[in-house]
């Protein structure tokens, strides 16, 4: 018969070490001498291995790992394990053992005192706003960052809590109407970062829409126009910003000499357009406009893009110097539309439905033109229905200057086309206030003007590049 002490619990002090000592083990009895120590044994290595952890500790090198860098630290374990008793005879079968275990010391190099290298959990930071929420005069860019590594920032600009079907941030965000940013931080393990809340308010004269990119079928779909917006063809365009109205007066006059050629008989007042305007006009005003927003110029003319350093606007309708302009497309300033990017923007970024006009087969319903404009003469701004993008006035008012030289179309497919780098004419969409129902249409191409040009008639919107 086998005779032995069963180890119904023990305790022992323990250090993070990969350097342990023996084990040494004290037996006590359980008879009415108090417990005296009766022997001194030698943990051997087929009990060390069954010390079993307690639930739920993690185990480094076979050993529990501690949350702290102090040692030594007691933890209670059960041993399950019969020691044989050589000297059994010393001992009744129902002798009582209670065994505990010490780890006595540790010999370490560099001690006990180096701190788990373990993160410790806790809670996520709360996420940051670059630039921070406030009011502007100019469109934002905001980027979103969090002081905790290893995150997923989910965000809402719609001023609602993230959650997790919400937006997950990957790139900056670009601010350009009034919008509340809110966005949260999340990491696996640890505790959700309180929600940061961001007010952006744009103090902004000129009101922009988004015009999401895509692609289009660009020219006479209704087959009701003439041949120079043949043949149809299919055009990609990337994202942009264009202004919801055309660029009124008041607008102008800040950067610009009023026209004294404005009068109340062609509409005279701040939110009527501005017109009697070159296309060389419009290159001097996007810039300075830009300059005083804090935006990147995209228009440079030799080879500078202040236009102090441009002299006076040319009223020759063609000049060399200023025909040679260079547009910066990845520049964030303002500019004047490609007359794809025109198109595609006045057809409500799409082919369906295939409007005859901007946003309406119904004329009267959208556009100023000669059968509905009496008096004769321009009308205030976005006082028509706008087209499904929210732009007004797309169809009649006034005829829009666009970059492009004119030239004819080709039936191959175009990526973000911006014309012919030489001509005689650039382009003008849209039709105006004294001019037929056909003129209005959104495929027309009737009207190519020399640039140094201006009447009563020609006016501008303008486009921005989104980064």
């Amino acid at each position: 018969m086998l005779f032995g002490y069963s180890f119904v619990s023990s305790t022992y002090l323990f250090c993070p070490s990969d350097r342990y000592l023996q084990l040494s083990v004290t037996l006590y009895t359980g008879l009415k001498n108090g417990g005296m120590p009766i022997k001194n044994i030698l943990v051997d290595k087929d009990i060390y291995p069954r010390i079993l952890a307690p639930r739920h500790e993690t185990l480094v090198n076979g050993m529990p790992a501690l949350n702290n860098a102090f040692c030594p630290r007691v933890r209670s374990y059960h041993i399950e394990s019969n020691i044989h008793n050589k000297e059994k005879s010393m001992f009744k079968s129902k002798l009582s053992l209670v065994v505990l275990l010490f780890i006595v010391s540790i010999s370490m190099i560099s001690g006990c005192k180096e701190k788990s290298t373990e993160p410790g959990l806790g809670t996520v930071a709360t996420p940051v706003f670059d630039p921070p929420g406030g009011a502007y005069t100019s469109f934002q860019t905001v980027s979103i960052s969090c002081a905790t590594l290893g995150v997923t920032i989910l965000y809402t600009t719609d001023g609602t809590e993230p959650h997790s079907g919400s937006s997950v941030y990957q790139n900056p965000l670009s601010i350009t109407n009034d919008t509340t940013i809110k966005a949260k931080a999340f990491r696996d393990g640890w505790k959700d970062s309180n929600t940061a809340t961001a007010n952006y308010t744009l103090n902004l004269d000129i009101e922009m829409i988004l015009i999401p990119g895509g692609t289009f079928t660009m020219g006479d779909t209704r087959g009701e126009g003439s041949n120079n917006e043949l043949p149809i063809h299919s055009v990609t365009l990337n994202s942009f910003l264009m202004s919801k109205y055309e660029a009124k007066q008041g607008e102008y006059a800040q950067y610009m000499q009023p026209v004294s050629s404005w009068t109340s008989e062609s509409g005279l007042g701040y939110n009527y357009p501005a017109y009697y305007v070159s296309w060389y006009d419009v290159l001097k005003y996007s810039n300075l406009r830009s300059m005083a927003e804090g935006l990147t110029p995209v228009y440079s003319i030799s080879g500078s893009t202040d236009p102090a350093n441009w002299g006076e606007v040319s009223t020759d309708w063609w000049d060399a110097t200023w025909d040679a302009a260079i547009c910066d497309w990845s520049a964030n300033g303002y500019r004047l539309p490609t007359e794809a990017e025109w198109e595609y923007a006045a057809r409500g970024a799409t082919n369906t439905p295939d409007y005859l006009y901007s946003g309406s087969d119904n004329i009267n319903a959208v556009a100023w033109y000669d059968g509905n404009n009496s008096p004769h003469g321009s009308k205030p701004v976005g006082t028509l229905a706008p087209n499904g993008l929210g732009l007004h006035d797309m169809s009649g008012n006034v005829w829009e200057w666009c970059w492009d030289w004119y030239s004819s179309y080709s039936s191959d497919p175009q990526n973000n086309p911006t014309g012919p780098a030489s001509g005689h004419s650039r382009v003008l969409r849209g039709g105006g206030w004294g001019n037929s129902a056909a003129l209005c249409r959104v495929a027309d191409r009737f009207l190519a003007f020399e640039p140094g040009r201006s009447e009563d008639g020609l006016g501008f919107r303008l486009c921005r590049s989104v980064p």
